[in-house]
């Protein structure tokens, strides 16, 4: 879309300001709808700003990329190593021993009680482990290969000093990766990251070597410390076994007492069961009460003072139901021993009862020992002050299983109390008889319990050796670890990625800003945006190839600046943008007849002279007798640009030295005539407010259709302030990529003091490959024009 599309959307006069620009201060309307555009984002703006700094945005992009690469390639390539393990969840490997030995393991020594691959994730990174790692690197220090194992090192590569065992230990734990596969598996990858391949797979390898061997060599540990205390405890009841069986026999030799009664023999039977009952009760309550002691020393490595107030929160309200519980289970034991026939009958109502009751005292026991480890588990955390973490965790872990023992212990306390009530009942009973026969009696039961007790951890020790002998580690690797061919870090296309990206990022910021803090005028909407009439834009020079406007030619004999391009060039867009601004000055206003015009601008060297040239040679164009005045006294331009003499000129003509005829010469371009500045005044103020200037104006009027006075910049000479009063409208013109918005605001506000009439703005040396304006285009100004008249031509 070309500019000249909106070259006659002009504002009106109205009575409030004459037409003048008044800036946006001054219209509240206007300055609305101003800042409701300003708030919108105009992408083809931000695009279009971005093509225009395209160099700098490529330079930015091409050097932190640079930048990247170099510090990709110069960085230490780091290569890792993975191997897999399947390590076994530990509360399913005891079930094949059965539920006694189970329970024992789970409550002497904590096997099973707990034990997860999240515990085992942990016990792979732990001090432990890497310490022993450490000394197997240590030990070796050298790769098949001869190379030194990087993480010895003091600082790879410079120095190879080899350094201590704890900070071996503390590297291998920082560069170890061991993470599960998969939520779903048990299996574990195993990694280790380092400058040296060979080191990867070593150090995987070793790590599930390691951990498979120290779990075997636990496991078994714990197995063989469970197997001696059964073997303690068989050797022992065995002893006691012989000596009773021994009393027994020489009692009956030499009392001739073989025998009792049926009615004695039950009543040994039910103290036999009562003891063996409390026996086999004894040894689960010196098992709890081990876990318990192993579980206080844990917690209070980690929290002191926590393992009492644990053991306080046990209340009366549980003991109670424990020692009903033991009673209930008590009275169903001697009713099974009065009624053997009642264990093929299930269903007997008063076994129903008795089944009933416990299971309701045991639910209430559940009861009362879920909110203990509820209310424990908020406990510990209170000492923590924190829900997550570690250290969190493992105190609830423990919390809750020193909760469940001591309720087993509890329980087991009530069974023993009431098995002995019960025995001692018993025992009354036993001694109301016969001397002789309480003896016998006693005797006998002793042998029947000492044997039931030797039959209970006989077995007991079976099983634990038959599982002492079968038990590996819970890690069996499955893949080892190769040594890998291709680094990890750094990765290289990422970082180049990452360095492009920056780039993009910082130098689309940097362009922004530059734009934010840019006042200079960039665009033919930044003129729009003023409440002056906009008459056009006067392209750049450089859109013609081979075009130089310094250089001058020759012609009828006169060196004629290639300035003067409308007369030079007469089909070029820059002659068309001229025509179009001639046109947008007259219909300006229509009811203004703009018979002297006054060029100027804000500074200096933003093309005015230029401007009042080639406009007059465009009023010619259109049979109109132009007259140019060169009134910029201080830097006269006008006779370069037409290959005039500077002298004589107005000066001459002012002060009586030189007539009409002399100082106004024909130029070049047919109907345009040049009034030179003549020779250099001392005051140039003085001669532009002279009443002798008026009257010379006044009588050209009648000679020319219009007068185009060339003045010096408005914005920083004073000079053309007095001519205002002489013209009938004023062009300002501003140079793109120049001139600011507060110089132009500044020259504009110094015009509007003064009444004067503000024809328009004009805009030189637009550049459309770096205005903001995003409809304009290169094609438009350089080949639209060429293209019609060539094939005009055709």
């Amino acid at each position: 879309m070309d500019s000249s599309s909106n070259e006659h959307h002009y504002p009106h006069k109205n009575g409030n300001n004459n037409g003048f620009y008044t800036g946006p201060n001054f219209n509240s309307g206007n300055n609305f709808q101003q800042n409701a555009e300003d708030d919108e984002i105009d992408l083809f703006k931000l695009f279009s700003t971005l093509l225009q700094n395209k160099w700098t945005l490529l330079v930015f992009l091409g050097v932190f990329t640079v930048i990247a690469a170099v510090l990709a390639i110069s960085q230490t390539p780091i290569y890792k190593s993975e191997g897999t393990i399947f390590i076994t969840e530990s509360e399913n490997r005891y079930s094949y021993a059965g539920s006694d030995l189970s329970n024992l393991l789970t409550t002497t020594y904590g096997i099973g009680a707990g034990s997860t691959i999240a515990n085992e994730l942990q016990i792979i990174k732990s001090r432990t482990l890497s310490e022993d790692l450490a000394d197997s690197v240590l030990a070796k220090k050298f790769t098949e290969s001869g190379h030194k194992y990087p993480v010895i090192w003091r600082a790879y590569p410079d120095d190879s000093t080899t350094i201590g065992r704890d900070t071996v230990a503390m590297r291998i734990r920082n560069n170890l990766t061991a993470e599960r596969v998969d939520q779903q598996t048990d299996i574990v990858s195993i990694g280790f990251e380092s400058p040296l391949p060979e080191e990867t797979a070593y150090i995987s390898n070793l790590t599930m070597d390691t951990y498979s061997r120290l779990s075997t060599a636990q496991n078994r540990t714990m197995a063989s410390s469970a197997l001696s205390f059964l073997r303690q405890e068989r050797s022992s009841i065995e002893e006691q076994l012989r000596e009773t069986e021994n009393e027994l026999q020489a009692f009956m030799d030499s009392s001739n007492l073989l025998a009792v009664d049926a009615q004695t023999e039950q009543l040994i039977n039910n103290i036999s069961t009562l003891e063996t009952k409390k026996q086999e009760i004894e040894v689960q309550l010196v098992s709890v009460n081990s876990a318990i002691s192993t579980y206080e020393n844990q917690l209070e490595e980690v929290k002191p003072g926590l393992a009492d107030k644990i053991s306080e929160s046990l209340g009366p309200q549980l003991t109670n139901f424990q020692f009903r519980l033991a009673e209930l289970q008590t009275e169903k034991l001697m009713l099974m021993q009065r009624n053997p026939e009642l264990r093929e009958n299930p269903e007997h109502p008063e076994l129903v009862k008795i089944e009933n009751q416990i299971e309701a005292t045991q639910d209430q026991i559940k009861s009362i020992a879920n909110r203990l480890i509820n209310s424990s588990s908020s406990l510990a955390l209170s000492f923590l002050g924190s829900e997550s973490g570690g250290i969190a965790e493992k105190i609830i872990q423990i919390n809750e299983k020193l909760i469940q023992l001591r309720v087993e212990k509890s329980q087991y306390e009530a069974q023993i109390e009431a098995l002995t009530k019960r025995a001692a009942m018993f025992n009354r009973q036993f001694d109301g008889l016969p001397r002789e026969i309480i003896e016998l009696a006693r005797l006998k039961r002793d042998v029947k319990i000492n044997e039931e007790l030797y039959l209970l951890v006989s077995n007991q020790f079976a099983e634990m050796n038959l599982w002492e002998r079968t038990q590996f580690g819970m890690g069996r690797p499955l893949d080892y670890a190769v040594v890998p061919n291709n680094p990890i870090k750094p990765q290289k296309k990422l970082w180049v990625l990452i360095g492009f990206l920056l780039g993009g990022i910082l130098g689309v910021g940097f362009i922004f800003i530059k734009e934010a803090l840019d006042d200079t005028i960039k665009s033919s909407d930044a003129l729009r945006s003023y409440k002056v009439p906009f008459l056009g834009n006067i392209p750049d020079f450089n859109i013609i190839d081979s075009f130089d406007p310094g250089q001058k030619q020759y012609v009828q004999g006169k060196p004629v600046s290639n300035q003067l391009l409308t007369f030079l060039d007469h089909i070029s867009p820059i002659s068309e943008a001229y025509r179009r601004l001639r046109i947008n000055t007259i219909y300006a206003n229509p009811d203004k007849d703009y018979k002297v015009l006054m060029v100027t601008s804000s500074t200096k060297g933003e093309g005015k002279s230029t401007i009042a040239a080639n406009l007059a040679v465009t009023f010619a164009e259109a049979e109109k007798s132009v007259l140019i005045i060169d009134l910029d006294l201080r830097r006269p331009t006008m006779h370069k640009i037409f290959g005039e003499n500077k002298e004589p000129g107005i000066v001459e003509m002012l002060f009586d030295t030189a007539g009409f005829d002399s100082t106004i010469n024909p130029t070049i371009a047919p109907n345009v005539d040049l009034l030179t500045v003549g020779k250099k005044t001392p005051e140039p103020a003085s001669v532009l407010d002279s009443r002798r200037l008026k009257d010379v104006i006044d009588k050209l009027k009648d000679k020319y259709d219009h007068i185009i006075l060339d003045t010096a910049p408005y914005g920083i000479i004073s000079d053309s302030a007095s001519l205002l009063r002489l013209t009938d409208g004023i062009i300002v013109v501003s140079r793109f990529a120049t001139t600011t918005h507060k110089e132009l605001e500044f020259t504009l506000n110094g015009l509007k003091q003064l009444n004067a009439e503000i024809v328009g703005l004009v805009l030189n040396a637009f550049d459309p490959k770096k205005s903001s304006d995003y409809y304009t285009n290169y094609y438009y100004y350089k080949r639209a024009y060429s293209d019609y008249y060539e094939e005009d031509k055709a």
